[in-house]
C-alpha cells in the first residue's frame, strides 16, 4: 500500500479545527486568579505613553521570586490594545500563542525523528510529527491553560523551552557529523542561555530548559560526536541528567528547614506532599493517554493526601509502579528510545511543581510542557502500528484520534464558555471538593447579583441566593475546617437571610477556627473578605467579638502585617482619630517595609488630620522602601490637587 503524503491542506484543517473546538471557550469571563493578576492589578492596566509604565507593569505580579514579567508585559500590551481587560482578546491571545507553541513542535518532533531515524523514512516522520503536535494541540487537558488567562505565563514558558530544545537539536545534529566551529559552539549557548531567561521570566519552571536539553541529549544523541560515539560525553549527559537531584537531596540533608518552613502555612508537610505527587503524576499521565474529560476540572482538592506509603495503599503502588517503569526504560533504551525521552521528559517538566516546594497539591495547567513528548509515543503507536497493514488504512485511526481530540475538546471548552457553566460543571465532576461547592456557590451569588442586568425576575433571583447559601452549606460540610465558607455563611446570613427561625452562630464558629486552625492562603483572603464586612457599616457584630478575633490573630501570627491591616480597615470604620490608628501603620511598616497599602493608609491618615508635614514623611518612607519605584505613579497621583486621599489601593 503506498503511504499517503502529507498535503499542505492538513496544517489548514488543523487549525480550522483547534479554531471551531476553542471557540465556544473564548468568550467567557476573567476566572478566579484573573481577577486579582489583572482585572485588580492596576500597575498592569496602562496606556503605555511612557516606558515608567511598561516598567511598573512587568514587575507588578506578585507570582514567583522572578515576578514573570515578560508574561506581564503581554497582558499589557493587551491592556494597551483593547483600552481595557477585554476577556475575549486575552484568551485570543493565549489560543494563538498556543498554535504558535504547536508549530514549533511540530518542527521539534521532525528533527527528534530524524535523530532516531524514525520509520526510516521522511513522510512518515512527518506524519508521525503531525500527529503528535495535533494531539498537543487539540488535547482538552490544556483547556484550563489556554482559556485561563492568567496561565499565559505557562504558556510563554512552554513556548521558549520548546523554541530553545530545536534550536539545540537542530546545532546538536550537525555536531553529531562534524565537529562544530568556535563561533558556531557559542553561539548556540547564547542562543539558548537567551532561551532560558525568556522561559524563566515567563514562568519560573522555564528554567528546566538546560535540564530538558541533557535529557534529550542522553536519549537521543546518547554521546554521538563528530561522526562516531563518545563515551566520555555520554557519560557526562548522564551525571547532568542526575546532578541535580543529588544537589537537591544533598540541599534537603544539609538545610531541611529551609523547605520545610514553606509548609507552615499548608495543612500538610513536605513528606506527605512528595508522596502525594508520586500518586498523581500517574493520574496526570492517565488523563494525558485517556483525556477522560469527566474526571478533569479546575479543582481537585477532593484527591486524598497520602498520610503514610500505605494510607492510602495506592501510594506504595504508585512508587513501586514509577522504580519499575524508570528501570524498564531505561534497560530498553535503545531498543524504545523514545519510551525513555517521554518518561524523563515528563519527570524533569514536573520537577519543579510537583515535587518539594509547598504549592498546592494538583493542577492541570503543570503538564502543559512535560505531556509533550507522551503526545509524541501516542503519535507513534498510532502511525506504526498501521503503517504497514493492509486491511486499515493510515488515515482511518488518524482521522479517528483527531476527531475524538477535537470533540472532547469542544465539549470542554464550551463549559468555559461562562463562569456558572464552569463552576456548575466542575461541581458535578467533583462533588466532594469544597472548593467545587464554594466556586459554584460564589458564581450563583454574582449571578443574583447581576439579576437586573441579565433580565432574572425575583423568582430566579431568589432561586439562585437560595442555591448559594445551599451550596455554601455543602462545603461546610465537605470541610467544616474551611474558613471560606464560614465567612460567606457568615455574611449571606447576616445581609439576606435575617429571618431564619434557626440562626447558625457562624461567627463562632470563624472564632473556634481561628484558635486551632493553620491558615492557608485561601483562609487569609477569607479574613479580608469577613473584615470587608466588618467594615461596611453593617451592624452585624459587636466590637467585642470583632476585636476578639483580631487578639486571637494577632497572638498566633504576631509577624503579620495582614493582622494590622484588618485591625486598621475595622478601627478606621469606626472613626477613631489618626493619632490613635497612626501607630498601628508605624508598626505594619515595621513589619512589611514593602507593603503599599502602609504608606497609601498613613498618607490618608495624615490627609485628615491636616498634616502636611506627616504626609510629606510617610511619601519619603514609601519612596525610600520602593528603590525601584514601582509606586511612583501613585504618588503623583496621590499629590495631584484635583483628587482627594481616600481609601486604599489593591496591592
Amino acid at each position: 500500500m503506498q503511504k499517503p503524503k502529507i498535503s499542505p491542506l492538513y496544517p489548514l484543517l488543523l487549525l480550522l479545527a483547534v479554531l471551531t473546538a476553542y471557540w465556544p471557550g473564548l468568550g467567557g469571563s476573567l476566572l478566579f486568579d484573573d481577577t486579582p493578576a489583572l482585572a485588580g492589578n492596576e500597575l498592569v492596566q496602562i496606556g503605555g505613553e511612557s516606558f515608567d509604565q511598561w516598567r511598573v507593569a512587568a514587575l507588578s505580579s506578585n507570582s514567583g521570586p522572578l515576578k514573570r514579567p515578560l508574561a506581564m508585559l503581554t497582558f499589557a500590551a493587551n491592556h494597551v490594545a483593547a483600552g481595557t481587560f477585554s476577556a475575549f482578546a486575552l484568551k485570543v491571545t493565549n489560543l494563538a500563542i498556543h498554535i504558535f507553541t504547536a508549530v514549533l513542535l511540530y518542527f521539534l518532533f521532525c528533527e527528534i525523528l530524524a535523530v532516531l531515524d524514525f520509520g526510516h523514512d521522511t513522510d512518515t516522520r512527518r506524519q508521525v510529527a503531525l500527529l503528535a503536535a495535533a494531539i498537543w494541540l487539540l488535547h482538552p487537558l490544556n483547556v484550563s491553560t489556554v482559556l485561563y488567562a492568567v496561565q499565559r505565563m505557562a504558556q510563554l514558558a512552554g513556548l521558549f523551552a520548546v523554541a530553545g530544545l530545536l534550536v539545540f537539536v537542530r546545532y546538536r545534529r550537525r555536531w553529531a557529523l562534524c565537529s562544530p566551529p568556535a563561533g558556531e559552539l557559542f553561539a548556540a549557548v547564547l542562543w539558548l542561555l537567551l532561551l532560558t531567561v525568556l522561559a524563566a521570566l515567563s514562568k519560573e519552571n522555564g528554567a528546566l530548559l538546560p535540564w530538558l536539553i541533557v535529557v534529550l541529549e542522553v536519549c537521543i544523541f546518547r554521546g554521538a560526536w563528530a561522526g562516531r560515539p563518545n563515551r566520555y560525553l555520554a557519560l557526562a549527559g548522564w551525571v547532568l541528567l542526575i546532578l541535580p537531584v543529588l544537589v537537591a537531596a544533598l540541599f534537603m540533608l544539609l538545610s531541611p528547614e529551609t523547605l520545610t518552613a514553606g509548609y507552615a502555612g499548608r495543612e500538610f508537610d513536605l513528606q506527605q506532599r512528595v508522596m502525594t505527587q508520586v500518586r498523581l503524576l500517574w493520574r496526570y499521565i492517565g488523563w494525558i493517554c485517556i483525556p477522560n474529560i469527566n474526571d478533569m476540572g479546575f479543582q481537585h482538592d477532593d484527591i486524598p493526601v497520602s498520610t503514610g506509603l500505605f494510607k492510602p495503599f495506592t501510594t506504595a503502588l504508585a512508587l513501586g509502579t514509577w522504580a519499575l517503569t524508570l528501570g524498564l526504560v531505561i534497560v530498553f533504551r535503545r531498543r524504545y528510545p523514545l519510551l525513555l525521552l517521554a518518561v524523563l521528559f515528563f519527570l524533569v517538566g514536573h520537577s519543579m511543581e510537583s515535587t518539594v516546594l509547598p504549592l498546592e497539591m494538583v493542577y492541570e495547567h503543570r503538564n502543559y510542557l512535560p505531556g509533550m513528548m507522551i503526545c509524541l509515543v501516542l503519535a507513534s503507536v498510532v502511525i506504526l502500528s498501521t503503517a504497514n497493514s493492509k486491511k486499515i488504512g493510515l488515515w482511518y485511526p488518524v482521522i479517528g484520534v483527531i476527531a475524538v481530540l477535537w470533540l472532547l475538546l469542544f465539549i470542554r471548552a464550551q463549559t468555559w464558555s461562562d463562569e456558572l457553566t464552569l463552576s456548575r460543571i466542575n461541581l458535578a465532576q467533583h462533588p466532594e471538593s469544597s472548593r467545587s461547592n464554594y466556586f459554584y456557590a460564589n458564581a450563583l451569588l454574582r449571578h443574583y447579583r447581576r439579576g437586573e442586568q441579565l433580565g432574572l425576575d425575583q423568582s430566579e433571583k431568589s432561586d439562585s441566593l437560595l442555591l448559594s447559601r445551599h451550596y455554601f452549606e455543602r462545603m461546610y460540610q465537605a470541610n467544616n475546617r474551611d474558613v471560606a465558607a464560614l465567612v460567606m455563611l457568615f455574611y449571606l446570613d447576616s445581609h439576606y437571610f435575617t429571618q431564619l427561625q434557626e440562626r447558625v452562630d457562624w461567627l463562632g464558629k470563624i472564632e473556634t477556627l481561628v484558635e486551632t486552625r493553620v491558615l492557608q492562603p485561601s483562609d487569609w483572603n477569607a479574613l479580608a473578605t469577613l473584615f470587608d464586612i466588618f467594615s461596611s457599616g453593617a451592624d452585624v457584630a459587636s466590637e467585642s467579638r470583632v476585636l476578639g478575633i483580631l487578639d486571637t490573630l494577632s497572638s498566633r501570627y504576631p509577624g503579620s502585617a495582614n493582622v494590622l491591616r484588618y485591625r486598621y480597615q475595622y478601627l478606621s470604620s469606626r472613626n477613631l482619630p489618626s493619632r490613635e490608628l497612626l501607630p498601628m501603620l508605624q508598626q505594619a511598616q515595621e513589619l512589611a517595609p514593602g507593603a503599599t497599602w502602609v504608606y497609601y493608609a498613613a498618607l490618608g491618615e495624615s490627609a485628615r488630620g491636616q498634616d502636611v508635614a506627616g504626609m510629606y514623611d510617610s511619601a519619603r518612607l514609601w519612596m525610600r522602601h520602593d528603590p525601584q519605584r514601582y509606586s511612583l505613579h501613585q504618588l503623583k497621583f496621590l499629590f495631584d490637587d484635583t483628587r482627594p486621599l481616600t481609601g486604599a489601593p489593591h496591592e
